[in-house]
């Protein structure tokens, strides 16, 4: 039996148990990007969140059908391609790979469907031509098909304004021979070579809002659970998907509106024109991904996010402690097979239910990442331990827990010793010192202690911590760190 899940609705304006149409089986609707640029780390938000939720969704029992989409037909894509000198299939395609290949590295998961508006335009067509049949939408002569906002008496009911204050939605077309200023594209006349097609009223291509529509129905049928976007998108984005698809379905939409938060870098909103975003692959360069899901899985789904290099660092600092813990859990003794949680030292159970307790109010990721954390804490209290079959059994059980919680979360997910090499790998450079002369001093002093030479072996230590290297010394070895990625 699934697990209750509360779950916070724009539109409601309330928390509100989920209540699948499907029992057991929650469809969601993302909205994607528009593919005319290299993603940047603002698109990264919305993919990690919904990437947590549905993966949460799937652990708390529930079967999930995840759709996020491609626009790959839109103005920014002519114009891209025009100044690029290509087509915009050609641009959209190659954008679309990148796209995979920058989540892919941050660890989102591929959607169950991941449609393109360039292959949904039969259901774009037949959908508006349900409108125009309800008189719900008016072709023009010139070829443009137009949802009338007015005649809808509840448009507005998800960003909670009134009609006559708001403002077109179109995304900068010309307004032609619209009845009414507010009214929307759902058709615009076009012959663009790869980004048109023939339709009952010209050739043309699909407004923006009406391609979120036509997909969701398509994959997750006219009324769903779940869809989800960013806040930004609330208006006129979403409440225009929700005018034009209950007046060609029926019926309700979606049943819950979850919108993440916004991202600022600086305190300032990220955008292209302001010079300040950050391309996924760039940030990458310096930084492993998980330091961008940690960064954004401390706050919560809604909320809007500001990010600095001080915070990055903060949060590879508190990756590597993760992963020290997670090596030094399966040094220990680590089995593949689960302990017996019923004989552990440690409450495990109590601990899986107070992270599912907070995952399902409304996925609180700071809250589990807080269960984190006080079970990496009494792990590694639990190591300093003597060895004997309960603390054995216990560590086991402990390993086995964080790694169910990290496979959610999508954290500590690459073999400890291979990612807290990299880190120190991807520092060396800037210190002015490789890992063969480290190695080498380590073992020096190393060698000096058991000669108990304490001046060379002290020689050596501030040797190495004038270059920013820190040696812990064990009962059988030392080790080596980098002192940024521990000192505050």
């Amino acid at each position: 039996m699934p697990r209750e899940i509360k779950v916070y609705s724009t539109l409601s304006r309330k928390k509100q148990s989920l209540s699948p149409v499907k029992p057991g089986h929650v469809g969601i609707y993302a909205c994607g990007v528009t593919v005319y640029d290299d993603n940047h780390i603002g698109h990264a938000m919305q993919a990690i969140f919904f990437d947590v939720i549905r993966t949460y969704l799937e652990y708390a029992g529930y079967k999930v059908t995840y759709v996020r989409n491609y626009t790959d037909v839109d103005d920014k894509i002519i114009n891209r391609a025009n100044e690029l000198g290509i087509s915009p299939r050609d641009l959209s395609e190659g954008v679309i790979q990148s796209s995979i290949e920058d989540l892919a590295e941050l660890g989102v998961k591929p959607a169950t469907f991941e449609p393109k508006v360039s292959e949904s335009i039969p259901e774009i067509i037949a959908m508006i031509n349900d409108l125009v049949e309800k008189g719900a939408a008016y072709p023009t002569k010139t070829g443009d098909v137009y949802y009338r906002v007015r005649n809808n008496p509840e448009y507005g009911k998800l960003s909670n304004r009134k009609v006559d204050e708001l403002k077109s939605g179109t995304r900068d077309v010309a307004q032609g021979e619209k009845e009414d200023a507010l009214d929307f594209a759902l058709w615009k006349q076009d012959d663009t070579q790869d980004a048109s097609w023939d339709s009952p009223w010209g050739k043309g291509r699909p407004g923006w809002h009406i391609e979120c529509s036509a997909m969701s129905k398509k994959f997750l049928g006219p009324n769903f659970d779940i869809h989800g976007g960013g806040l930004d998108l609330v208006f006129p984005h979403h409440e225009n998907e929700i005018a034009q698809s209950e007046s060609a379905n029926g019926c309700a939409y979606a049943n819950v509106w979850m919108h993440s938060g916004l991202l600022t870098i600086n305190r300032q909103k990220m955008s292209k024109s302001l010079g300040n975003f950050i391309t996924i692959k760039d940030f990458l360069k310096k930084w492993p991904g998980e330091v961008l899901r940690l960064g954004y899985l401390q706050n919560h789904y809604s909320s809007n996010i500001d990010f600095s290099e001080e915070i990055f660092k903060t949060c590879r600092k508190r990756l590597l402690y993760y992963y020290e813990t997670m090596k030094a859990l399966k040094d220990h003794s680590f089995s593949e097979t689960p302990g017996n949680e019923e004989k552990s030292l440690l409450p495990i159970n109590k601990f899986r239910d107070e992270f599912h307790r907070h995952m399902s109010e409304n996925f609180n990721t700071p809250g589990a990442i807080a269960c984190i954390n006080d079970v990496m804490k009494q792990a590694n209290q639990l190591i300093k331990k003597k060895k004997n079959d309960d603390t054995k059994n216990t560590v086991i059980c402990l390993t086995h827990l964080l790694t169910e919680w990290g496979q959610v979360l999508g954290l500590f997910q690459r073999e400890p010793s291979i990612f807290i090499e990299s880190l120190k790998q991807a520092l060396l450079p800037d210190l002015g010192i490789d890992k063969p002369t480290i190695d080498k001093l380590v073992a020096d002093r190393w060698q000096a202690r058991q000669d108990k030479d304490w001046k060379r072996s002290d020689e050596i230590r501030d040797e190495l911590r004038s270059k920013g290297i820190i040696v812990n010394d064990g009962t059988t070895s030392s080790t080596w760190t980098i002192a940024q990625l521990v000192d505050d």
